[in-house]
């Protein structure tokens, strides 16, 4: 057996044992790979996002109680639109509300709808199920998934266990999508933005929904994640453009790390964990009626 045989059946095991571990579930990490602990019960230590917190939390206050009061009624003007979407899908209204704040128990069905989940499950039946097991056996980027999907949304309640459910959906996810677009196959920003739709979609909606935001042609954000960053650098130049000739004065006295915007602009467009969990949330539900 040659050096390049032995270097494929090393790889091979490597992608089999990755992928057993996630099959076994959460037994198959050590103790100190299932993320924080709970303080006593999870409704003493767990806020409204989900987030897991060291130490119990003190009551709401009186403006955090009407915070969340004032969600759980908005959300029935949202049911009214969805019951009525081919009114207000291309509304004014639809984005004013999307830009105050889509309620956290409407996201999932929203964003469905936003990103026309059903229409592409529709027109691909099985296709994920065939991506997926084809990304098990064949993904190149597997070791770094695997990296990546155990530092995600570790605090949330979802995604604490290693090797838990939503883990090893979220592997699924990523998987698939390096099958679907090889041209981005996989990078780091992609895994944040899958386990976000799979707070609130199932496995193969939150799929469908990652593949319509970055490479349908209403979305098209795949030049973000592509390798050569297409999209980023377009946006990056016109902006430079725009400072060079209305603030060249200003630019004069900045450092030399603030004269190309393009320094700041390709990190925060390259990944979506630089943006907080909520504010990450009001992006893509915006991004979806544009």
């Amino acid at each position: 057996m040659d050096v390049v045989e032995v270097a494929g059946s090393w790889w091979a095991q490597e992608r089999e044992d990755i992928i057993m571990k996630y099959e076994k579930g959460h037994r198959a990490g050590l103790p100190e790979d299932k993320g924080p602990k709970p303080f006593g019960r999870y409704n003493n230590n767990v806020d409204h996002l989900g987030i897991v917190h060291e130490t119990e939390l003190p009551p709401l206050t009186a403006r955090e109680a009407k915070q969340i009061q004032r969600e759980i009624s908005r959300k029935s003007k949202w049911v009214d639109m969805l019951g009525d979407w081919e009114k207000y899908k291309s509304s004014r209204k639809l984005i004013d509300r999307v830009y105050k704040g889509m309620p956290m128990n409407i996201r999932g069905p929203m964003w469905s709808v936003l990103l026309n989940v059903e229409e592409m499950k529709l027109k691909n039946p099985g296709r994920y199920q065939i991506m997926k097991e084809k990304g098990k056996r064949s993904s190149e980027h597997i070791q770094r998934i695997d990296r990546d999907v155990s530092g995600t949304l570790r605090k949330h309640i979802f995604f604490r266990e290693r090797y838990g459910t939503k883990q090893r959906e979220l592997l699924h996810v990523l998987l698939a999508y390096e099958e679907y677009n090889p041209e981005v196959g996989y990078c780091r920003d992609l895994s944040h933005i899958a386990a976000l739709f799979l707070l609130y979609l199932p496995e193969e909606d939150a799929f469908w929904a990652l593949v319509q935001l970055l490479a349908s042609e209403r979305h098209s954000l795949q030049g973000f994640h592509s390798p050569n960053g297409r999209t980023v650098q377009g946006l990056q130049d016109q902006q430079e453009l725009e400072v060079a000739t209305s603030q060249l004065k200003t630019m004069g006295h900045q450092s030399a790390s603030r004269r190309r915007p393009g320094v700041a602009c390709g990190h925060v467009f390259a990944t979506g964990s630089l943006i907080p969990g909520p504010g990450m949330m009001t992006l893509c539900s915006i991004l979806g009626p544009l």
